[in-house]
């Protein structure tokens, strides 16, 4: 969730307050999601924002950290401490979870990530595999990602191992933010067309308030680790559909967001800590207390309230200033500086 390396750029424009606003959304939609997620069956307006939520949040994020990960690789030289880091952290996250959960931590329930730490362990994979993504043309690149991504909905993967079926089902957004540049982005939300991309959002989501079987043919698709149902037409047809709504919508969020500074840019900055530690605060609430048994969670109004009111909450309690640095450091980390170096 925290920025890859910055792209080489004059440290005035280092920061660009449209980009953290957008990630500062995406974290309160994150968050939101989790915290409604145990009742999301159950209570009828969170299912709708659930769904809703979950059409575009993750492709967009993961576009959003393609886009700043291009100095991940440059000048022929890989940076492996960032990959390493993002490896670290999110078994370190996985371990946490694990013992808030009451799991048994093995080395099997280490290495399978059905929950949140998914998102930094894939991006350790993505970040390896941008030399490849360096070397190929943009066209070629999008193609090869597309392909695994569709393909990777006809193989099992739904236990989270290693975060595969994850990493490949999202492919594609990676490599098209790691192919894109800032410049382009800003350029596209000034585009008349993003308002035909509000309005049809605007359609999609009227659509899930109206019908809650709405979206069912291609629903399952848009958690990136489910395995196709039916046939393999019928599958790859579904998640093309998913991606093609996340597109559209995204084009609205990108065209809606503010670009200029305010409380989002800073919750922008401190993705990163609001990720890990609201998912520790949920599993905590729903396994070492009885907060989601209670039944007023279900009702529409209460229940809606009560639980974005939690959401909010949690997001600010999170985004604490001062665990902006400790966090963020994390992925700083000179792994090749620890490691003893052979004698000469």
């Amino acid at each position: 969730m925290a920025d890859t390396a910055r792209e080489h750029a004059p440290r005035a424009q280092q920061r660009v307050a449209l980009f953290d606003n957008l990630k500062g959304l995406l974290i309160i939609l994150v968050v939101c999601g989790h915290i409604v997620h145990p009742v999301h069956n159950s209570n009828p307006v969170l299912s709708a924002c659930f769904d809703v939520i979950y059409l575009f949040h993750m492709p967009m994020f993961v576009l959003i950290s393609g886009l700043f990960a291009k100095s991940t690789y440059r000048d022929g030289h890989l940076n492996i401490n960032r990959i390493i880091s993002f490896a670290m952290l999110g078994l370190l996250f996985q371990g946490a979870l694990l013992l808030v959960n009451g799991t048994p931590v093995t080395p099997l329930s280490l290495l399978r990530f059905p929950s949140a730490p998914w998102y930094l362990i894939a991006m350790a994979w993505w970040s390896s595999a941008t030399p490849l993504l360096a070397k190929l043309r943009p066209v070629l690149g999008m193609a090869i990602t597309l392909a695994l991504s569709l393909l990777s909905g006809c193989i099992e993967l739904e236990g989270g191992f290693l975060a595969l079926g994850r990493t490949l089902a999202f492919a594609p957004w990676f490599a098209l933010g790691y192919y894109a540049s800032r410049a382009q982005l800003e350029h596209l939300r000034t585009r008349k067309f993003c308002w035909a991309a509000v309005a049809f959002a605007s359609l999609i989501i009227a659509a899930r308030i109206v019908d809650p079987h709405a979206y069912e043919a291609f629903i399952p698709m848009v958690y990136g680790d489910n395995p196709y149902e039916g046939t393999l037409v019928a599958g790859i047809a579904s998640r093309i559909t998913a991606m093609l709504v996340a597109a559209v919508c995204s084009l609205a969020i990108l065209k809606l967001t503010p670009s200029t500074s305010g409380k989002l840019t800073v919750l922008g900055r401190r993705t990163l800590q609001i990720y890990v530690l609201h998912r520790l605060i949920r599993a905590a609430l729903t396994f070492r207390t009885g907060f989601y048994d209670q039944p007023i969670l279900d009702e529409p109004v209460a229940g809606t309230i009560i639980l974005l009111t939690l959401s909010a909450s949690v997001v600010y309690v999170t985004s604490w200033g001062a665990l902006e640095r400790p966090f963020n450091s994390l992925l700083t980390i000179a792994w090749d500086k620890l490691l003893p170096r052979r004698n000469r």
